[in-house]
């Protein structure tokens, strides 16, 4: 579609959302003075919502641009031509200051790309620009797209994304959409706040536009593993008119009582009987809410394992989340110890929704004994659940940074490189081999557990991204997220995240085991002030005598009981992990190669000693 057919975006109660449909090199959404949906940052509210989506582009394309699989995208015909309705989770985000609905996808960048052509063409002009996008555009990188949707209060309806086109009406709008001008106007105060703005007759031509509408259908929806949505119906209203004219639907606004029992029929959940759609001319999207949120084996996130639990379940299992059964606090919330059926789990107990949905993301598509296990999920009172394997020795940190004080047994020098053998290991999973690469973004001691044996766990996926497998893997994030400490100079100054990002976080974690000491610590020449381990870690390794000089620093709780090669090779595989170039930093798949080399030679040391280091085994109880 030429660039000049684009004319207006709003959103609407089905919700719809019409976007006028004008690519206009020199014009954004905000020079209009619209909106995204308004929310409050504190609101957990998420829900399915769908992006119109008219730029000719196909199912496939549609599917990689906005990272959704096939059975989320719906035909629906306009007139003689064919658009496509996107089905999407939405939730409330902070955006470069900017509060409201969003639905965030990454994009790779390609020559003569600009961000206003991309948002046009591609996403349908219904991406918000929070500023300084055209610097980030350099080609190969992968760059965030903040598209605008919406949520109400009301479950029984679904928002839509709309960008409206030369010679839409709005009543055309609402009878495509299954929506109504009253209820438009009522999502798009613009509409009423200057009445110009967008007749009920023929559009204006004003170059980008913003209104939401409701779709007479839908749902209570979640975005969770597996996106699931209760079918609702009207107690009576409407139901005469319904059947008096068929084709009257737009005066149908939602069903509004919930069915709850559902038939199994060979694995499959199948249609509640009696439902009557309200929305009939729009035959595709019944067959996409219904393939998408009542068919429970459908699953956004490609993965069957995680288990929706009742809230009545996970308050049992933690006593009501009694402070005795606390076993941890996170930046995100409150972790809990609890026994569901004969497991042990930990439940995390969180009121952040971005973080939950990157953590459920991220983990639904990872299944690795170095990975924490996610068993499932829970919503209610106001908060979000993740239910966790639990992992009874508690973080990395707890045992390395002044281990006594914390009733904690040091960690012998075999048991340190075990560990970290076993964290690189599970990232390198989620580097190389996993459908989409997932780039952690928040490796850390504490995010790294500890079970019997020992073993070693990655875990904290609050800022998990998952990037596409390219060449060119850089994403370009819209604010600086991570722990101060491990975050590369390429983050800090550019925002850029790659695989390489968590290498050199990675690299600080090396540091840890090897000094005992945590990634920021106090400077003796300026008490009042903070220095990174990194930079004491390359200090020493650029010392005459490097050897002699990292001797100085490792960790006294070892008493001594190290290999010196060992050691140095280790603090040698740091080094090159906190590279300031990352293209100089390592592979983990390469560092998982040095680093079983160097756990073999310290068990043969240690064995060499006839037990007189101490035994990690000794250490760990459990709870």
């Amino acid at each position: 579609m030429a660039p000049t057919d684009l004319l207006y975006l709003l959103f609407f109660p089905i919700i719809t959302t019409l976007t006028p449909r004008t690519i206009a090199a020199e014009v954004s959404l905000q020079s209009t003075g619209l909106n995204p949906f308004s929310c409050s940052v504190d609101s957990i509210k998420t829900c399915g919502s769908l992006l119109y989506q008219h730029n000719d582009l196909d199912e496939e394309q549609i599917a990689t641009y906005y990272h959704v699989s096939s059975s989320q995208i719906s035909l629906i015909s306009n007139g003689i031509k064919h658009d496509f309705l996107v089905l999407v989770p939405c939730s409330c985000e902070q955006v470069n200051g900017t509060v409201g609905y969003f639905y965030g996808t990454n994009y790779t960048v390609k020559q003569d790309d600009t961000f206003v052509n991309v948002s046009g063409q591609i996403y349908s002009g219904q991406a918000w620009e929070v500023g300084g996008e055209e610097g980030s555009f350099v080609v190969g990188n992968q760059v965030e797209m903040d598209l605008l949707c919406g949520c109400v209060e009301d479950d029984s309806q679904i928002m839509v994304t709309y960008t409206v086109e030369q010679s839409d009406t709005l009543a055309d709008i609402a009878t495509l959409l299954s929506a109504t001008i009253t209820e438009i106007e009522s999502y798009n105060k613009i509409l009423t706040q200057n009445p110009g703005f967008l007749d009920v007759g023929w559009v204006k031509g004003h170059n980008w536009t913003i209104v939401l509408a409701s779709i007479l259908s839908a749902a209570s929806v979640i975005v969770l593993c597996a996106l699931t949505i209760n079918l609702l119906r009207r107690r009576g209203r409407h139901r005469r008119n319904s059947e008096e004219n068929s084709n009257a639907f737009s005066k149908s606004k939602s069903f509004s009582s919930r069915f709850q029992h559902k038939e199994k029929v060979e694995g499959q959940i199948t249609q509640v009987p009696d439902i009557n759609y309200p929305f009939a001319r729009l035959p595709a999207l019944h067959s996409m809410i219904q393939s998408n949120f009542v068919n429970a084996d459908v699953s956004v996130f490609e993965s069957e394992r995680a288990i929706a639990y009742s809230l009545e379940e996970i308050a049992w299992a933690t006593n009501n989340f009694h402070e005795s059964r606390k076993i941890g606090e996170g930046g995100y919330g409150g972790v809990y110890y609890g026994v569901i059926g004969e497991q042990r789990v930990a439940v995390k107990k969180m009121r952040s929704n971005k973080e939950f949905f990157a953590e459920l993301k991220a983990l639904c598509k990872i299944n690795h004994i170095n990975v924490v296990e996610l068993l499932g999920y829970a919503t209610g009172n106001g908060h979000l659940y993740l239910v966790y394997e639990y992992i009874q020795n508690g973080s990395l940190s707890e045992h390395l940074h002044d281990p006594l004080l914390k009733g904690k047994q040091p960690l012998s020098w075999t048991a340190r490189a075990t560990i970290a053998l076993d964290a690189a290991k599970g990232i390198e999973y989620i580097h190389d081999h996993t459908k989409s690469r997932c780039v952690h973004r928040d490796i850390k001691t504490s995010n790294i557990l500890l079970a019997v044996g020992p073993r070693a766990k990655v875990a904290g996926f609050g800022l998990a991204k998952l990037v596409e497998r390219t060449n060119e893997d850089d994403l370009i994030a819209t604010s600086l997220v991570g722990t101060p400490g491990y975050l590369p100079p390429e983050s800090v100054k550019q925002l850029q995240v790659t695989t390489r990002t968590d290498v050199f976080a990675f690299g600080v974690v090396l540091a840890e085991l090897i000094t005992g000491q945590r990634a920021l610590i106090r400077d003796d020449r300026e008490p009042k002030r903070m220095k990174s381990l990194v930079s004491v870690v390359k200090r020493i390794l650029e010392d005459e005598n490097p050897e002699t000089a990292l001797e100085s620093i490792i960790d006294s709780n070892l008493g001594g009981n190290y290999p010196v090669v060992d050691v140095f090779k280790t603090a040698k595989i740091a080094a090159w992990c906190i590279s300031e170039d990352p293209c100089n930093r390592p592979e983990m798949r390469e560092i998982v190669l040095e680093l079983s080399q160097i756990v073999t030679s310290s068990i043969e040391w240690e064995a060499s000693l006839g037990g007189d280091s101490h035994v990690f085994s000794g250490v760990f109880s459990g709870r």
